[in-house]
């Protein structure tokens, strides 16, 4: 019943990501919208000062060209009313975006630290697993690496994950091509400890073989978080 509540923790989390991503595109696209309206509405009443000057100082008699200007003003002015009144509800629209979307954040940060919580009740020593292509297999092989969330050494491990990245040999960039979860004694972890710190533990393992036959380098905390945030990532696209 573990394994459930922590997969459903994990669907939440990602749930409340797409979530956020979503609210602050519309963020953004408020945000332009307004600044294009105030942009409008400025230039509309500078307009409106020049032509109300030139008509103080044309001559008292009416002219075809000044009966065209007075109706030009008119338009304008409807149109000042019609950008005031819609930069006041983008306003409005642009305030709530951003109160829905600290909600969204901390229901993310809710789930996340939910998720924290259930693992360190079921596992201590909780562990996971991501790719690490070694140096060998960059200059060997073009096949993809993968890594294991969970090892056979924690029997009382929640689940496991297992990421399929590969590495460019040309820009160093590592993409995350699957993330899968799965129960950990369906997969036996085979292969190369790289990194491993009070919450997680980390092996590479070869996609072909099972094991690193020269290796594989050390990965640090930083590169472990980027990892793990590229695999989420790689879960939403495929949700």
């Amino acid at each position: 019943c573990r394994v459930v509540e922590a997969s459903t923790l994990q669907q939440e989390r990602l749930q409340a990501i797409a979530e956020k991503r979503k609210r602050q595109t519309e963020i953004e696209n408020k945000r332009r919208q307004l600044e294009d309206d105030r942009r409008q509405l400025q230039h509309l009443k500078s307009k409106a000062l020049r032509e109300r000057w030139l008509l103080e100082g044309a001559p008292a008699s009416a002219s075809e060209e000044e009966e065209a200007m007075k109706k030009q003003m008119q338009e304008d002015e409807v149109k000042t009313k019609e950008l005031e009144e819609t930069i006041q509800r983008l306003e409005k629209e642009l305030e709530t975006l951003e109160n829905s979307s600290s909600v969204v954040s901390t229901k993310e940060n809710l789930a996340e630290a939910a998720a924290k919580e259930e693992k360190a009740e079921a596992v201590p020593n909780a562990q996971k697993a991501v790719v690490s292509p070694s140096p060998a297999d960059k200059r060997v092989s073009s096949s993809p690496m993968k890594a294991v969330e969970g090892s056979d050494m924690m029997k009382a491990a929640m689940y496991s994950v297992e990421i399929t990245v590969e590495k460019d040999r040309v820009t160093g960039e590592t993409k995350v091509l699957s993330s899968t979860t799965m129960l950990p004694q369906n997969h036996c972890l085979q292969g190369v400890k790289v990194y491993e710190d009070e919450l997680k533990v980390v092996h590479a393992v070869s996609a072909e073989d099972g094991a690193l036959q020269n290796g594989a380098h050390p990965l640090s905390s930083s590169e472990v978080d980027e990892l793990l945030h590229k695999a989420d990532e790689a879960t939403l696209s495929e949700a």
